[in-house]
């Protein structure tokens, strides 16, 4: 195939496609032609330099044949210690059973029990995935586009901007030396693939996103790799550790080893190695994630320990009153006693809790086991099985979507006060009334009916 498809070879009628084809005219945008690579020049950045011709490729056919050979049963064997759990009953770690034994819903009942499954997972390997990414000359390009075409003048526009980034190349020099080196963000959230909400089902695929790319195509969807899919009916929650093992071993096999990877663009082998640089979820998959419950009074993962919340009596929840903290020194919110709490806010902001604090706390804890006794953190996460993940500057960032949907849902529904999206209500009057602030918000008693109403505030 290095020389090409023959060139009467025009119509594709050999493979069950018929003769007669209607043709459409498709319009691609620039990012769909730019992913659009054509055979011939795919098939000439996998030739080589030295091509022999047929009667020579004889003579070298034995060497050759031992090195397929040799890979073949390297695979094999491979492929065999995969296998040797294939037909146990039970879980090799804890003991429980690899079956949920499920009555048979024939008529007659003479068939026997049927074996179901208690846990499924779909995992695709991710390294000939990586391989895959230089196999082009024009995709490897991109892949080091963050180090060669990158405008390097102080704005943010790409992760490589960002402190994160910086900061993970000041740590890890060896890794950061090589531009090819990929570092991927993982994001994962759980949706119902049957779309109806009759239909109780959570699917949680896990996809790793090369942020390698420029940033106009860093999030195309040709782009995304799908790593696992852990299927529903239920969320995995907390348990998702148990489903990440196979991911996670073969990123540490990535920044610890890597692999023989061939580049296109240069024409020649490197070792490429492999990191994950942050998760991307929203607000509920961060504790997943990150074993940090993002519930109760603790549920700040940014200001951890030191997080100040209140429990609202009539509206049954927590209150986080801490946000003055991230203003200026000198910001007049700080001072403003009537607006807010009641009292001056002089306190700086908390320090987020770094991930060689959080080991230190769950030093005597085991991974993938759940604890009920360690406060707000759940579990060890199993991130922490990568050697670097411990000193990275930002674990896990929450997805933008979902925070501005949220909030500017809450906020246009008060402020047109929509009876269902609205957050002020008699529960909230009454906890001011409670607190003792904001007495012009307190709900007041009708005089005949002695029934209570809010009074419209006007904001100003």
């Amino acid at each position: 195939m290095c020389w090409g498809f023959r060139p009467e070879y025009s119509k594709w009628v050999y493979h069950g496609e018929g003769t007669t084809a209607t043709t459409t005219n498709t319009i691609h945008t620039e990012e769909e032609t730019m992913f659009h690579h054509d055979m011939h020049g795919l098939l000439n950045d996998l030739d080589v330099e030295n091509q022999v011709e047929p009667h020579e490729a004889n003579s070298n056919s034995a060497p050759e044949q031992d090195t397929l050979r040799s890979n073949f049963h390297d695979i094999l064997k491979e492929a065999e210690e995969k296998d040797d759990k294939e037909n146990d009953e039970s879980c090799s770690t804890c003991g429980s059973s690899r079956w949920e034994v499920a009555e048979d819903n024939s008529i007659n009942g003479t068939n026997p029990t049927k074996k179901k499954a208690a846990k499924i997972l779909r995992w695709f390997p991710l390294k000939p995935r990586l391989q895959r990414l230089f196999i082009s000359s024009k995709t490897a390009s991109l892949m080091k586009w963050h180090h060669v075409e990158r405008v390097k003048d102080g704005k943010l526009r790409h992760p490589a901007d960002g402190l994160a980034w910086k900061d993970f190349d000041r740590k890890f020099p060896e890794f950061s030396s090589d531009p090819r080196n990929v570092r991927l963000a993982l994001a994962s959230d759980g949706f119902n693939p049957f779309r109806t909400m009759n239909t109780t089902h959570s699917t949680w695929p896990v996809i790793l996103i090369p942020y390698n790319l420029p940033p106009w195509l860093v999030m195309k969807q040709p782009n995304f790799i799908l790593s696992l899919i852990i299927a529903g009916p239920e969320s995995p929650r907390n348990k998702i550790d148990v489903y990440m093992q196979p991911l996670i071993k073969e990123l540490k096999e990535l920044w610890e080893v890597g692999i023989e990877t061939y580049d296109a663009s240069t024409k020649g082998n490197f070792r490429l190695k492999a990191s994950i640089f942050c998760t991307i979820s929203d607000f509920p998959g961060y504790a997943n994630l990150s074993g940090w419950s993002t519930k109760e009074k603790l549920a700040c993962p940014v200001c951890g320990f030191d997080t100040d919340s209140l429990w609202l009596t009539k509206g049954k929840k927590h209150c986080y009153m801490c946000y003055r903290r991230w203003l200026l020194v000198d910001h007049h919110w700080r001072k403003d006693t009537r607006s807010f709490v009641g009292k001056e806010e002089l306190r700086d902001a908390p320090i987020p809790v770094s991930g060689e604090e959080v080991l230190q706390k769950l030093h005597d804890h085991e991974f993938l086991v759940q604890y009920t006794d360690s406060g707000p953190l759940k579990k060890k996460s199993i991130f922490f099985m990568l050697p670097y993940w411990k000193h990275l500057l930002l674990r896990h960032s929450l997805d933008v979507m979902h925070i501005e949907k949220n909030v500017c849902d809450n906020i246009v529904g008060t402020l047109l006060g929509q009876q269902v999206k609205t957050k002020d209500n008699l529960q909230a009057r009454q906890d001011l009334e409670l607190l003792g602030i904001r007495k012009d918000l307190h709900p007041k008693k009708r005089p005949r009916s002695n029934t209570d109403y809010l009074q419209k505030h006007v904001i100003k």
